[in-house]
This record gives structure tokens, sequence and C-alpha cells, in this order.
């Protein structure tokens, strides 16, 4: 009896678990699941450009033209690029510049979200379109288009001013778009120089330099020999002219300036003369 209960107790004993062991699954098994789990996945948000930015550009022979694009959630600082597009070429990949052209010039400061490129000293070769273009699959590209404008010049009012005998002469030459003002415009009167010394007197001129500059030229007391071409002539650029005609009268001058402004008028078969 003693025997059977002693063995009794034993196979009790083995019949309880150890204390240590459990039913419920690893923790680390538990980890791995939860991370696998496409529910808590979250989408990394692709680059896309501000569309808001105009896509055109004008910049002024000589001067420097910015080409800017804006780009929002871009991976990395090389993850845009700028392309001239007449030939493909790479110009600049994030900050870097990849042309032997030194006139070209990346700037792009960290976490920005645009991406310029400079052009220094504007050539008319230049003018055309250039892409902005971010490294995604399929490549992200936004077009820009720069137009280069030349200098010009004017004489306000130009072909003909009519004024009348005894009035004052007020001839204005603009200057559009020019690298740096010019350093000297010289009026001329048919093949004659126009200045303060001028044999005729009563000359002055006025002029204001900047970005568009002007010259003023005033001759008082209008009289017949000041009829005739009068040419504007700024340093180094094509020139413009005017014809000036001096009338007697103000019914004469008010005529001829009617005719000039709207041409002949025609109606039903009749031409006014």
């Amino acid at each position: 009896m003693a025997a059977c209960a002693e063995d009794g107790a034993q196979g009790g004993q083995t019949e309880e678990p150890p204390l240590n062991m459990t039913d419920l699954p690893p923790v680390t098994q538990t980890r791995f699941t939860a991370v696998r789990d496409p529910t808590l996945m979250l989408e990394e948000e692709e680059p896309y450009f501000d569309m808001s930015m105009s896509p055109t550009q004008t910049a002024y022979l000589g001067k420097t033209a910015t080409l800017t694009c804006v780009v929002h959630a871009a991976k990395n600082d090389k993850s845009v690029s700028w392309i001239r597009g007449r030939d493909l070429r790479i110009l600049t990949v994030g900050g870097y510049t990849y042309t032997t052209d030194l006139r070209f010039e990346a700037f792009h400061q960290p976490h920005s979200t645009e991406w310029t490129l400079r052009i220094k000293s504007v050539q008319l070769r230049d003018q055309g379109g250039y892409e902005c273009q971010i490294a995604t699959k399929p490549i992200r590209t936004y077009h820009v288009f720069l137009k280069v404008e030349e200098p010009s010049v004017e004489v306000v009012g130009a072909p003909d001013i009519y004024v009348n005998r005894a009035s004052m002469i007020n001839l204005t030459c603009v200057v559009y778009h020019a690298p740096y003002p010019p350093e000297d415009i010289i009026w001329y009167h048919g093949n004659q120089t126009i200045s303060y010394t001028s044999p005729r007197g009563g000359v002055s001129v006025v002029e204001e330099r900047g970005e568009t500059t002007t010259s003023i030229l005033l001759l008082q007391k209008a009289r017949a020999s000041d009829s005739g071409t009068f040419i504007c002539q700024p340093e180094n650029m094509d020139a413009a002219q005017v014809t000036l005609h001096v009338l007697d009268g103000e019914r004469r001058a008010w005529w001829h300036y009617f005719r000039h402004s709207l041409g002949k008028i025609t109606t039903t078969g009749m031409v006014m003369q």
C-alpha cells in the first residue's frame, strides 16, 4: 500500500506542467506579424510640380535669366534636374552644374522646394525650351520657355510729327531692354549733330537713365527750317528716326495730325483728300 501511494504521488507530479511554460505564442512572433500587416503600412508621397508657376520667362539680352521650378515632396537634393530642350543636354542636377558653359549656374538651398537655373549674359541663342525633371518612374517633366528680348529704340510719335510754327518742339527717344544704359545718345537733324552748342540755339536735351533710358530733345520756337528728318542714335545700337513737319497755323497742324492718325476716310466710294 505504501509503495502504491508513493507511485501514485510520483505519477501525479509528472502530470503537472512546469511553472515557466505558457500556451501564449512567442512575443517575437506577435511583433513580426504586426510589422508585416499591410493595413499598418503608409504610402510614400510622390514628388510633384507646383503648376502655378508661369511656363514662360523673359530675359533681356546681356542680362541674367532666372528659371525656377517648384517641386514638393522631393526625395533628395539630387532628384531634380534642368535639361536644355533643343539638344537634351543635362545642365544641372540638384545644386550642381553639369555643363562647361560657365554662364549656366545651378542654385538650390537644402530642404527648399525651389530649383533654379541661372543664365548669365543671356544670348539670343539661349532662347527656347528648358525642362525641369523629377527623377521618378516614369520621369516627370515641367516645360519652361525662355524668351530673350533684344534692345530696341523708338522716337515716340514716329514716323511723322506735326507742330505749329513758333511752338515748342518736343522729340522723345526711348531705349528699351538695353543690357546697360547707353553712354551717349546723339540727335541728328539731317546730317547735322544737334547739341547745346548748335548754331540754331534754343536747344535742350533731357536724359533719364535706367532700365528704360529716355532722351528728350527740346527746340524752342519751331521754324520752317526745322522740318525734316531727326535721328536718335544711342551708342552701339540701331538708330531711330522721325520726320518733323512745321506748319503755319493751328488748323493745318490739326488737320495733318488727324490724317496721320486715322488715314484717309473712305465712305461709299468717296475719298477725303
